[in-house]
C-alpha cells in the first residue's frame, strides 16, 4: 500500500487556511479516487484485498506492484466491493450507462510523485525499520480514527530486496579488435562453442591447410610459387569450408574469400547446467563438462542457451565450453583469451526503465528502479546475458555481442480500456511518445514495453517476437 508519513502530510500552519483544505494534490492525480482526508490527512485503500476476495465474479484483481484493478467487463455493478471495504473507501460510480467501484489503489504512484512535502511512500520501495515504523503509525492512527478494525487483522506485508553489487563470471572473451574474422576458433573448437553469426561459405584465411601441410607449400589456400606440393591432399580434406580440390594436378581454391563479420560464443553462464533434466551436464569451476552417455536429447539445454550455441547433433548435443584453451592457442591474432567478467548493479541515464531485461530474465532475478534508471541483480543471477541479448539500448554488458531485436512484422500491441483508467503512466514513461492515456501510435511505438510493463491495471497487452540482429 501507499503509506503517508502523517508528521509531512500538510503539516504548514498555511494548509489550515487553503481554499483547498478538503482536496490534496494526491487526490487530484490519483485515477481511481482512492485518497480520502481524515483529521486533514491523507490515506489511502490499504490494498488489504477484501474487496477482490468477496467479489462474486473475480473482476477485482492484483497487480504485480501490490494493488488490485478492476475489470470493468466482469463487473456488474453489484456494489459488494463497497460493502466489505474495511475503511469504506470503495464508492460504486456509473459511467455511460455502467456501474462499477473506485477507490481500490492500483499501486500507480502518481501520488508519491505529485506530494509537495514528500509524504507519500510507496510500499514497491524496499522497506527500511524507519519506513515500517512509519506504517505501524499509519496503521494505528487510521483505525483508531474509523474504528472498524483492530490493527491485528492487517495483514504483515515484508518486502525484501536482496542485491548483490557485484558478480563473477570465468569464459573466454574476444578482443573484436583484434580479430580478423578468420574463424580458426571457431573450426578447431572440440566442443563447437563457438559460432559465427551467420555462416559463410567461402575460404576465410583461417590457414589449416597451411598448419597441415607437411611441406609448407600452401597459405590461407593459395599454393606457393616455390611450394613443393606433394598433392598429399591434407590441406583437402582439413579444410572446414570445402574450398580447395585439385585440378590438373594442382590445388585449387574454389570458393570466394570472405571474412566472417562475428561471433558468438558460451559465456559458461551454467544456465544449460542448472536446467538439465537428466544430469548430463555440471559446472565444475566454471568448466561446462558434458556426458552425452546420460544425456536424454531432449533439448531443454538447446532452448535456453541465450547465446544459441548448443545444438543436437543426433548422438550428441554440442556446445558448452570446457575452457580447454584451444582457442587461444590457435588464434593467429591473440584476440581471446579467458578472464573474469564482472557485472554490477547498474545505473545509465540511456536506460528507458521499459523492463524488457526483466521480462526475458530466466531466472527473474532483475528489478529495475525507474526513478534512478538503475538496474538491480539479485543474488540469483548467473550473469546469462539474455538480458544484454533483448536490451533495446544495449546498456547491459554483453560478452559476444549477440542480439535480437523485435520482429516488428509479427508482434502488436493494443489497449483494452476496459481496464484503463487514464492514470498517464505510460504516457510518461514511453521514450518515443508513442502512447497517450493508452491511445497508441503504432509507427512510433518500437514495441519496447516500457508501458504495459508500467500498466497497473493490465490495461495493454504486447506480444513480441524476436530476430537475430544483423
Amino acid at each position: 500500500m501507499i503509506i503517508t508519513i502523517l508528521e509531512k502530510c500538510r503539516s504548514e500552519e498555511k494548509c489550515e487556511a487553503c481554499p483547498f483544505k478538503t482536496k490534496s494534490k494526491c487526490m487530484e492525480v490519483c485515477p481511481t479516487d482512492a485518497i480520502m482526508l481524515l483529521d486533514n490527512k491523507a490515506f489511502s485503500c490499504i490494498t488489504c484485498g477484501t474487496c477482490a476476495r468477496e467479489c462474486p465474479n473475480n473482476a477485482i484483481r492484483k497487480n504485480e506492484f501490490g494493488g488490485y484493478y478492476v475489470d470493468r467487463k466482469r463487473c456488474t455493478g453489484c456494489g459488494i466491493c463497497a460493502n466489505v471495504c474495511p475503511i469504506g473507501i470503495i464508492k460504486m460510480v456509473e459511467k455511460e450507462g455502467k456501474k462499477f467501484p473506485m477507490g481500490i489503489c492500483i499501486m500507480c504512484d502518481l501520488c508519491v510523485e505529485a506530494c509537495p512535502y514528500n509524504a507519500r511512500v510507496s510500499g514497491i520501495e524496499c522497506i527500511d525499520l524507519k519506513r515500517t515504523a512509519y506504517a505501524e503509525k499509519y496503521a494505528t492512527r487510521i483505525f483508531n480514527i474509523i474504528k472498524i478494525i483492530k490493527k491485528e487483522e492487517i495483514e504483515e506485508i515484508n518486502v525484501e530486496c536482496e542485491t548483490k553489487n557485484k558478480k563473477v563470471r570465468v569464459s573466454i572473451k574476444i578482443d573484436k579488435e583484434k580479430c580478423i574474422g578468420c574463424g580458426k576458433c571457431s573450426y578447431l573448437c572440440p566442443r563447437e562453442t563457438i559460432i559465427p553469426n551467420k555462416d559463410v561459405d567461402a575460404c576465410t584465411f583461417c590457414n589449416i591447410c597451411g598448419d597441415v601441410c607437411p611441406n609448407n607449400a600452401i597459405e590461407n589456400g593459395i599454393i606457393k610459387e616455390d611450394g613443393n606440393c606433394v598433392l598429399c591432399l591434407k590441406c583437402i580434406n582439413s579444410c572446414p569450408k570445402d574450398a580447395l580440390k585439385v585440378e590438373n594436378f594442382k590445388v585449387v581454391k574454389i570458393k570466394e574469400d570472405k571474412r566472417i563479420n562475428s561471433l558468438r560464443h558460451c559465456i559458461n553462464c551454467g544456465l544449460c547446467v542448472d536446467n538439465c533434466p537428466s544430469g548430463a551436464l555440471k559446472n565444475e569451476n566454471g568448466k561446462i563438462l558434458y556426458d552425452a552417455s546420460i544425456c536424454w536429447k531432449c533439448n531443454k539445454c538447446v532452448d535456453v542457451c541465450p547465446q544459441n550455441v548448443r545444438i543436437n547433433r543426433g548422438d550428441y548435443i554440442s556446445g558448452g565450453c570446457s575452457l580447454c584453451g584451444i582457442c587461444i592457442d590457435v588464434c593467429p591474432e591473440k584476440a581471446i583469451k579467458i578472464e573474469e567478467i564482472e557485472w554490477e548493479n547498474i545505473k545509465d541515464g540511456n536506460c528507458i526503465t521499459c523492463g524488457t531485461c526483466a521480462n526475458v530474465c530466466p531466472n527473474d532475478t532483475i528489478t529495475v528502479k525507474i526513478n534512478s534508471k538503475e538496474i538491480i541483480f539479485n543474488n540469483n543471477c548467473i550473469m546469462c546475458e539474455t538480458c544484454s541479448i533483448y536490451c533495446p539500448r544495449d546498456i547491459l554488458p554483453n560478452t559476444t555481442g549477440y542480439k535480437k531485436v523485435v520482429d516488428r512484422e509479427n508482434s502488436f500491441i493494443r489497449t483494452d480500456f476496459a481496464f484503463c483508467t487514464r492514470c498517464g503512466l505510460c504516457t510518461k514513461i514511453c521514450p518515443n511518445d508513442a502512447i497517450k492515456d493508452g491511445e497508441i501510435d503504432i509507427e512510433k511505438c518500437e514495441f519496447c514495453s516500457a508501458c504495459a510493463n508500467i500498466c497497473p491495471t493490465h490495461a495493454i497487452y504486447i506480444y513480441r517476437t524476436w530476430v537475430e540482429k544483423e
